[in-house]
């Protein structure tokens, strides 16, 4: 028993015999009319090319929406010894406030941002405390102003009251100090505060916009279970 003929060249051999004895022109045209509507179907059967898909950070609007939705959303807070507690940014209101951007050795340009408001945050967390309450910031690369720029002094540090009404979290980079870098610029997570001018910097943190400079913190969200910023709010000194 001989292989089974494919049905589409079994039609287009009957339809040829049918042909035999045509000349000329004439036979030439029959043909080519009874091809196109073969032709026609096997260039229907050619699929397409699947889509290609988009990278992931392409599905995240990050700050450009009404309500934030990060890559990396999760920030870990410490209220003094408890165990540390992880608040997720995503779904909270975002706003157009104030911030400092550096221009220069001792200059800040004040420019706007897209952020969510540390207000918001803490009512997430429901953390509240003493407005008077120190808070620091360990950074995802382990830069902790507290212990190794103020000497464990954390009457130095912002109140809890400052950062909460004008402190905000929002979408940045640390350069070329970022031990991720390139990979986290513009998806880590930074925190400035809504000042529009000198005028609205406390003395106690320098009174000037470069002075507030190193409570600008940055690198705050949690990458993975080892890299993370650490936001500690009525810091233990010597942890």
């Amino acid at each position: 028993m001989g292989k089974p003929r494919d049905p589409g060249q079994c039609w287009l051999a009957a339809h040829v015999r049918d042909l035999r004895g045509l000349r000329g022109l004439r036979g030439t045209c029959c043909l080519l009319c009874l091809l196109a509507p073969v032709a026609g179907a096997a260039a229907g059967c050619a699929e397409d090319p699947p889509p290609v898909e988009e990278e992931a950070a392409s599905q995240h609007t990050g700050m450009s929406g009404s309500k934030a939705d990060c890559e990396f959303p999760i920030l870990t807070l410490r209220l003094g010894d408890s165990e540390p507690r992880e608040v997720d940014i995503d779904g909270l209101p975002v706003e157009e406030l104030y911030g400092g951007e550096k221009a220069g050795a001792d200059l800040v340009d004040v420019v706007r941002r897209r952020g969510v408001r540390m207000s918001e945050l803490f009512a997430r967390a429901a953390i509240a405390v003493a407005d008077a309450t120190p808070v620091n910031c360990v950074a995802r690369d382990g830069y902790d102003p507290l212990r190794t720029r103020l000497g464990n002094d954390v009457s130095r540090l912002p109140s809890f009251g400052f950062v909460r009404d004008e402190g905000y979290v929002y979408l940045g980079g640390g350069g070329e100090k970022d031990p991720l870098y390139p990979l986290m610029e513009g998806k880590s997570l930074m925190m400035d505060y809504d000042l529009a001018g000198e005028g609205e910097v406390p003395a106690a943190l320098g009174g000037t916009l470069p002075g507030i400079g190193q409570f600008r913190w940055k690198m705050l969200e949690k990458y993975d279970e080892q890299q993370r910023g650490l936001l500690e709010i009525d810091p233990v000194v010597g942890r």
